[in-house]
């Protein structure tokens, strides 16, 4: 992390070059247990040797989550029959994307009763400055291990409004530390492209918060999209990452279902080092949200089976 002027200071132009995507790079690697597992490791550790996470047991396996924004249609309807196929379509995770109308104890008996984990979810900018507290206790009512902000607002994507949100972010994930909870940020495309002032706004974020307090989830889709390589900011923050959007592209640039496209998944994953613990198949705007979740499901598992990670 960096101190307000050194942060001003790679505002101005100082910043590391926006990496260059080899499309040979465009299909994701090992998760751990998550809470109530055998053999679960705490993510909240972190790894002394460089301040990321606590190092990851590779024989660990991988469980598949989604998240539900993907089948956001389905589950303003009526998420129960929702969440018992995605159960019987086998994963084991879901992160949430809202309440869907139901308390955190409701959405916690609801998941409970057809086998998921709501490993996570995500929270608004606005919720982390001004209703934290209750968001962190429904955290824990549901037993998350992370809360992630999913975008920023306009008004906050200049250098000045990052350096407040980065602000905002290292307090955040300090107070969800002492929750037994972890904290990060979600990518989009303009994150990772470089502004006409020479920044790159991910790289500011990135340099402004605590690799201790706020973790990196990383939209592998968009991240292509906004013309960086994953695998080579991965090599250059270590253990930033704790989970991926495992979204796949097409060779035009068009979000297509999880093994549909060319994005290389098993070289992000070998890529992604310690405390790599979730990943979650996501869709923006899929026809058949079911159906997406049903082949991007074997896909993905079929992946992580041949890195020899299984439930």
């Amino acid at each position: 992390m960096i101190d307000r002027r050194d942060f001003l200071g790679l505002a101005s132009g100082v910043v590391l070059p926006a990496a260059a995507v080899s499309v040979t790079t465009l299909r994701l690697t090992a998760a751990e247990r998550t809470a109530g597992d055998p053999g679960f490791r705490d993510p909240t550790a972190r790894n002394a040797t460089h301040g990321g996470p606590a190092a990851r047991d590779p024989a660990l396996p991988a469980a598949v989550g989604i998240q539900l924004y993907t089948l956001r249609s389905l589950m303003s309807e009526d998420p129960v029959p929702v969440l018992a196929e995605l159960s019987a379509i086998g994963y084991e995770e879901v992160e949430l994307a809202g309440a869907y109308g139901r308390s955190a104890r409701e959405l916690r008996f609801m998941l409970d009763d057809v086998g998921l984990r709501a490993t996570s979810g995500h929270q608004s900018l606005e919720t982390v400055r001004t209703g934290w507290d209750q968001a962190l206790e429904d955290a824990q009512e549901l037993g998350q291990r992370l809360i992630v902000v999913p975008s920023l607002p306009g008004d906050e994507r200049d250098a000045e409004g990052l350096r407040r949100v980065s602000d905002d972010f290292n307090r955040a994930g300090e107070a969800a530390s002492r929750a037994g909870i972890r904290f990060g940020y979600h990518n989009h495309d303009w994150e990772l492209r470089r502004q006409p002032d020479g920044l790159v706004p991910m790289d500011l974020l990135l340099a402004g918060t605590d690799p201790a307090l706020v973790d990196w989830q990383m939209d592998i889709y968009w991240m292509f999209h906004g013309g960086a390589d994953p695998v080579d900011y991965l090599a250059r923050h270590p253990g930033r990452v704790t989970s991926f959007h495992v979204k796949d592209r097409d060779a035009d640039g068009a979000m297509v279902d999880v093994g549909a496209g060319v994005v290389d998944f098993t070289e992000i994953f070998r890529a992604a080092g310690d405390g790599f613990a979730h990943a979650y198949v996501e869709h923006d705007s899929p026809p058949d949200p079911m159906e997406t979740a049903r082949t991007s499901f074997s896909s993905l598992r079929a992946t992580l089976d041949s890195m020899g990670m299984r439930p």
